[in-house]
């Protein structure tokens, strides 16, 4: 699962698409019209992120391709123990580091 910011289709590759949607339409299952292959889909319980089907990706694309079992039949309980909407949001810049005269304590700075 990735940021839908971060997914584009090479040009051209539309025109071999076609998207199914149903019920609130927050979830986009986008299929070959050839073949019939979900390509990729945007979930309705991560509407930021798309979820792409390897087999759909050129060789050497993707620098790390992680596969997890999901519980389709206990989807919404699955979902909510997984961090897999983490993949589509954006990495929390580091916090900036404590001014040169501080003293750490625990997780706090002190100025001093």
């Amino acid at each position: 699962m990735g940021q839908s910011t971060r997914f584009t289709l090479a040009a051209g590759a539309g025109e071999s698409l076609t998207t199914y949607t149903f019920g609130t339409h927050t979830a986009k299952h986008t299929f070959c019209r050839v073949c019939g292959i979900t390509s990729f889909y945007t979930p309705r319980s991560n509407p930021d992120g798309v979820a792409v089907t390897a087999a759909c990706v050129d060789p050497g694309t993707l620098a790390h391709v992680e596969y997890r079992h999901a519980d389709g039949r206990n989807w919404e309980k699955w979902f909510s123990r997984s961090d897999i909407s983490d993949f589509s949001k954006p990495k929390a810049p580091p916090p900036p580091p404590p001014p040169p005269n501080a003293t750490r304590v625990g997780d706090l700075s002190f100025g001093v």
